[in-house]
């Protein structure tokens, strides 16, 4: 105990040494060489929790490293790890002279359990493509493109073959704002409002019209059908959301997946409306998974038939969000030929519910 304390200490002081001008000779630092990942994002309490820590070239290393707790007084812990308590816990590695990132794990009293796949031999989903559109409540042009987006949403035919989510980040001050919209405008980045935005890298925009909307959507969306299905629980903890998630493929492929926390009926009143209903904001992202990357966590290669889970926690940071109003958006992505994670799939899930596969 005495020397974890003296490494939390000596982190203290470079932490310290560090806002000087001169670099100091460090004997541990942070790096981006090694990387410390947990089994699973969020865990039960009593569950064990196992860390993996590689290199960058991905050699293991987990035998040769030492755990911390962080959140805890940085006390060392086994690996596999049981906590006892629930609570955000944030981990760290210490390998030789360097100290891998954080790694968090949300420790939660229970996990709602998945629906039960009633065909699992099933590989063909149907498909719908993730659009964001970005933009505020003071924005005086919004209003062009929510009337565009109404258009869009009353063909059913259409509306079939997406779920929209809105990230108000024209500006802070806008009652639907939050640090994760805006974390997604800047993926994006956004600097025209409106705009609207099709899955994670699909070069083309639109600004409000309801024919190139449409387009769009037609472009991107498979008739054949994704190639991965989402199925998922969620439910409410004291503050927070829980989601429990699988992925199925159609297609081998490596894959991710993340989760947003939508608020509807979200009162803002909107400059230039032109009818009432313009003040009330749905699909309004008020949280998302903790990761950098736009497309969350890592589950890895899946072959086909084969499914793959994982949990998150959605903080509730706001007293003013209302619980009754939210869902859960589930983003599964795909490595394209460029190497990066391209949404494959998308699903909504009622908190307190569950969502099925979605089968054609």
């Amino acid at each position: 105990m005495k020397l974890m304390k003296f490494f939390a200490l000596a982190l203290g002081v470079l932490a310290f040494v560090a806002c000087g001008n001169d670099k100091p000779e460090e004997t541990n630092k942070t790096t981006n060489n090694i990387t410390l990942t947990a089994n699973n994002n969020s865990v039960e309490v009593n569950t064990p929790i196992t860390f993996t820590i590689v290199d960058k070239d991905g050699n293991d290393l987990t035998a040769d490293a030492i755990i911390l707790d962080k959140s805890h007084d940085y006390i060392e812990v086994s690996n596999p790890y049981i906590p006892t308590t629930d609570g955000e816990y944030v981990f760290i590695a210490n390998v030789g002279n360097m100290i891998a990132p954080e790694c968090k794990v949300y420790v939660v009293p229970t996990i709602p359990a998945l629906p039960e796949d009633t065909n699992p031999s099933n590989t063909s989903f149907n498909h719908r493509i993730l659009l964001v559109d970005h933009t505020g409540n003071t924005c005086g042009n919004c209003p062009n493109m929510m009337l565009a987006m109404k258009e869009v949403a009353e063909k059913e035919e259409i509306h079939n073959k997406y779920y929209e989510a809105m990230a108000h980040t024209y500006t802070n001050g806008d009652p639907a704002f939050s640090s994760a919209a805006a974390g997604v405008s800047s993926h994006f980045g956004v600097s025209a409002y409106p705009t609207l935005t099709y899955n994670f890298y699909h070069p083309t925009t639109s600004g409000p019209t309801a024919s190139h909307i449409i387009g769009q959507i037609n472009s991107l969306w498979k008739a054949e059908g994704a190639d991965a299905g989402i199925a998922a629980s969620a439910s409410f903890a004291a503050k927070s959301v829980v989601v429990n998630i699988e992925v199925k493929a159609a297609v081998e492929n490596e894959y991710c997946v993340t989760a947003w926390l939508l608020e509807d009926n979200v009162y803002a009143k909107q400059t230039n409306a032109t009818e009432d209903w313009m003040n009330y904001h749905d699909n309004t992202i008020r949280q998302r998974v903790d990761s950098e990357a736009i497309q969350g966590y890592k589950l890895g290669n899946i072959a086909v038939g084969e499914t793959k889970s994982t949990s998150a926690t959605l903080k509730i940071a706001k007293d003013s969000w209302v619980r009754e109003n939210m869902r859960v958006l589930i983003i599964a992505s795909a490595k394209n030929a460029k190497g990066k994670f391209e949404v494959a799939n998308v699903a909504v899930c009622p908190i307190e519910g569950s969502v099925l596969y979605d089968y054609k």
